[in-house]
Order: C-alpha cells, then sequence, then structure tokens
C-alpha cells in the first residue's frame, strides 16, 4: 500500500514509542490501522494526529484534557496546534535563502544625509540620480 507507514516507520516519523502508540490507538487518540497483526499500517492522518497528541503532551495536558481538546477538530485544526517546521539548513548549516519574490520590486540606497535624516535613491534609475545624491549629500550631509 503507498503512502502508508508501518508501525516502525510510524514511531521513527512521530517520535513516539510504539507501545505508546498502541496506547493511545486503544484509548481513541488515534484511529485504529489499516489492517490487523504485522499487516497493520499506519497513514499521514495517524502521523499528523501522533504529532499532535505529543504536541498536547508538551503542555502538560492530560490524555483525557487531549481528547476533549483534539474531539470535533478538522485536519486543519488539528495542523495548527503543531509548532511551525523548523527552516531547512544548507551544509553550512546556515538556514536557506527565501525564496525569490515574485512580486516586481525595486532595490534601493539609502543616503544618510544626518541623523534623522535619509535620503533613498532608486538605482535602476540610472547614473543621473546618482550623481543628484552624491551632489545632495556633499552639499548637505553632515559629516561626523
Amino acid at each position: 500500500m503507498r503512502g502508508t507507514y508501518s508501525m516502525q516507520s510510524l514511531q521513527a516519523a512521530s517520535e513516539v514509542s510504539a507501545r505508546t502508540l498502541r496506547h493511545w490507538i486503544r484509548r481513541g487518540l488515534l484511529p485504529r490501522p489499516l489492517g490487523r497483526g504485522r499487516g497493520a499500517r499506519y497513514d499521514e492522518n495517524h502521523l499528523m494526529r501522533a504529532r499532535v497528541v505529543r504536541q498536547l503532551r508538551t503542555e502538560r495536558l492530560s490524555l483525557r484534557a487531549v481528547q476533549r481538546r483534539m474531539s470535533g477538530l478538522s485536519e486543519a485544526e488539528l495542523r495548527a496546534v503543531l509548532p511551525a517546521p523548523s527552516p531547512q539548513l544548507t551544509v553550512e548549516g546556515l538556514p536557506e535563502p527565501p525564496t525569490a519574490p515574485t512580486y516586481p520590486s525595486v532595490t534601493w540606497e539609502t543616503v544618510s544625509l544626518m541623523d534623522g535624516l535619509v535620503l533613498m535613491v532608486n538605482t535602476s534609475r540610472g547614473a543621473l540620480l546618482r550623481r543628484v545624491a552624491d551632489d545632495i549629500y556633499r552639499h548637505y550631509g553632515i559629516r561626523e
């Protein structure tokens, strides 16, 4: 069956022991597996619910309180309980840079004339604007 987990892979993906997962199934916090015995399989819903229960337990809620909190919530509402995923890291251990924006953007240079006064220059508009900004800076800029 595609897109399903064995108990061992569910345990690894959810970071919850198999014994605890089975207990949560008996308590009704997770649905029963698809199939029985060694052929039992678990899907994304099992994994998501196991992660939600684990998250709520880290907030020191009892299993009864977890069950009350989860009952009647949609899949989207349950996912909202989970913390945001941590950013992917590069080989160097740095966060991945954000994707390029799809909206039109402009690069501006800021020229600090004095404390609290900044001149913004659109660098894509050509050399004339840069020359004017330089003249303004030379004439009005406060040197420290």
